[in-house]
């Protein structure tokens, strides 16, 4: 077989192979995302400072890197994912603890790295590696029946969530949690292990409460919004309420003149503002579908790697979204959580593309 012929079977195969609703929910989500970004005025936005580029072309960037980074992790054999995991875990990890001694401090937290032309957050491009890590030690042959693969994937989320608590970084931390805790829940798990991480994440999550202002003070203002400052939340459910079914039409949204954080923190508010609910429940219906379309393939597998994996990215991507949407209709308290590929950032646009090549890879039609 020659080269071109050895390429096109590849590509072939990989069109034939993958699970088809998924891969056309993340190019939705892309193009959502791109199309959003039109109706951002740069001018309101802290990460645009007089820059060339405008808001539209550099989310651009981020999503074109982004959709090349799914694609090119979707090829990935599932043989070979581990490894790669590892090699990029490590890494991060690196960059990750880095954070502490030389990241870059907003607002009291040093969660990013400054590398001249671009600033990254680690943590996002940290977890879907976490993910695959965590299944891989979990369903590792050598360790199972035995509490050493517990002890083992513990030491690393304890790793990770020391140095989420020095940032300090709560919101990514409980993310990462949650991610280990459906991982231990996927493998098969001793009741007596659930219980205990049940008990020592609500005892050290009270722990973080007392000690943390900022939590605090969110918390507070979340289940007290008359007794502290609540204007963004209250803003968004204007904007929510003023979209009614239909929404006021692109670009003619004010909330995004109004909060810093709109293209981020809010987005949702400004999509519910501008598109309606009916532009609101098209998102919610993407995500279910990509929810839906995982968690059959995990019924359907016998491959105990592959559950795990699967079910902890998809448990990772969907509450993303839904702890974003949760903050917009003042469900949850404020957290910074972003909407996968729709909120502005490249860490978080990069992070994601990742997680959902990864999704891609391991739904493929040929595991099993």
């Amino acid at each position: 077989m020659t080269k071109s012929q050895l390429e096109k079977s590849i590509i072939t195969d990989w069109i034939y192979e993958i699970n088809k609703p998924i891969f056309f929910c993340v190019l939705i989500l892309i193009a959502v995302g791109l199309f959003i970004s039109l109706t951002i005025n740069p001018g309101t936005s802290r990460y645009i400072n007089n820059n060339l580029f405008s808001y539209f072309n550099i989310q651009a960037l981020y999503l074109l890197s982004g959709f090349i980074l799914f694609i090119l992790f979707s090829f990935i054999n599932y043989e070979r994912i581990t490894n790669i995991s590892i090699i990029m875990f490590v890494g991060l990890i690196i960059v990750l603890f880095l954070t502490l001694i030389y990241g870059v401090e907003i607002k009291g937290s040093r969660r990013w790295i400054n590398l001249k032309y671009i600033t990254i957050m680690p943590i996002e491009l940290i977890k879907p590696f976490y993910c695959i890590i965590l299944a891989a030690v979990l369903n590792n042959p050598n360790l199972r029946n035995s509490f050493r693969n517990y002890a083992l994937s513990f030491s690393i989320y304890a790793f990770i969530a020391a140095i989420l608590v020095f940032q300090p970084d709560i919101s990514q931390l409980f993310l990462v949690s949650v991610i280990y805790f459906s991982s231990i829940f996927m493998s098969g798990f001793s009741i007596i292990v659930l219980t205990s991480i049940i008990l020592a994440g609500c005892v050290f999550f009270v722990f973080i409460y007392l000690s943390n202002f900022n939590v605090q003070n969110r918390i507070n203002s979340f289940l007290s919004p008359n007794d502290f400052d609540a204007t963004q939340t209250e803003l968004s459910l204007q904007a929510i309420k003023q979209g009614g079914l239909m929404g006021v039409g692109p670009g003619n949204g004010v909330l995004k003149n109004k909060i810093p954080e709109a293209n981020s923190d809010y987005i949702f508010s400004v999509i519910a503002e501008e598109y309606g609910l009916l532009g609101c429940l098209i998102i919610l219906t993407i995500f279910f579908i990509i929810s839906y379309q995982g968690f059959k393939k995990i019924y359907s597998s016998n491959s105990h790697f592959i559950q795990i994996s699967l079910f902890t990215l998809i448990i990772y991507f969907c509450l993303q979204a839904l702890i974003h949407i949760g903050v917009n209709i003042r469900l949850l308290p404020t957290t910074g959580i972003t909407l996968p590929f729709i909120s502005y950032g490249g860490s978080s646009v990069i992070g994601m593309s990742i997680t959902c090549g990864f999704i891609l890879s391991l739904s493929k039609n040929r595991h099993s």
